[in-house]
């Protein structure tokens, strides 16, 4: 009978222990799983999805040493990613450079193996143990080889968490991107045959998308901002129109995701695809 009772109660105390370590937030200390970024390849998914809480957009947490005329081809660069969460003592990233379906552009290479490391098929990097632990912020690099010529605007997306002594309950998670252009390109564009020029930026877009027209001679020009669902969320005519043609499309209050920017010009249509990123 003694033996019983004693097996129960070591039974409850394991249990109690293994909650307590349950309460770990970073729960992969060397490294969290791939697929979590909150890009539009990972189904928006970022680190919610196993710590809780809600995720919060931030800027300038990802950046690098491009230049601002853009990326050349084969070139080896920089990249660092900053968490930064006052009082909090643990820390963790991941980041991918990526498609809107997903796809890797150019090539991760890890830089300082004691605090970075590539995951998923070297399709993201994530965080060492070495670099968990710090005061108030935590700072990785790591190197990214520009791709092939013609690739054109490449997205970082980097999902970032953080909490106090590893307890759930004060975690935060932070969201961010680094957007980057191809030397010698015009960000997101498309030129057809009789020269008609649709540039669509920034994208991803937060709060306002910039639609830019080029028209060689007087046209009528439809601008349609349409959801997956094939919803008009955003429709401007301009008749007669020549030369070059600006529209802004305030885009804070619509669902993050990816929408179609439809240009008609004329007979012809131009289809664009953007991501809303609140």
């Amino acid at each position: 009978m003694k033996n019983i009772i004693f097996t129960i109660l070591f039974g409850i105390l394991a249990l109690i222990l293994l909650e307590s370590f349950g309460t770990v937030s970073l729960g992969k200390i060397d490294g969290t799983e791939p697929g979590f970024t909150g890009s539009p390849g990972d189904s928006l998914r970022n680190c919610t999805a196993c710590h809780g809480g809600n995720s919060y957009k931030v800027k300038d947490w990802i950046t690098s040493t491009i230049p601002a005329s853009g990326y050349i081809p084969g070139n080896t660069y920089t990249i660092k990613a900053k968490n930064t969460a006052l009082g909090h003592n643990r820390f963790g990233f991941l980041v991918s450079p990526q498609k809107l379906n997903g796809d890797l552009l150019g090539t991760l290479a890890i830089s300082d193996t004691v605090k970075t490391k590539l995951v998923g098929n070297s399709k993201y990097v994530t965080y060492r143990a070495a670099s968990v632990s710090s005061i108030d912020s935590m700072v990785w690099t790591f190197n990214w080889i520009a791709p092939a010529a013609g690739t054109g605007d490449v997205v970082f997306y980097g999902a970032f968490n953080s909490n106090q002594d590893g307890h759930k309950g004060g975690d935060v998670t932070q969201l961010s991107l680094l957007r980057v252009k191809e030397s010698g390109t015009v960000s997101i564009s498309n030129l057809s045959n009789n020269q008609i020029l649709v540039s669509t930026y920034p994208n991803p877009a937060s709060a306002f998308l910039n639609v830019s027209i080029t028209v060689p001679q007087k046209s009528n020009i439809v601008i349609k901002l349409v959801n997956l669902a094939g919803e008009v969320v955003y429709q401007a005519t301009d008749i007669d129109s020549f030369g070059l043609v600006n529209k802004q499309i305030e885009t804070s209050q619509l669902a993050n995701g990816v929408y179609l920017i439809q240009t008609q010009i004329a007979d012809k249509l131009m289809t664009n695809k953007v991501l809303i990123f609140n």
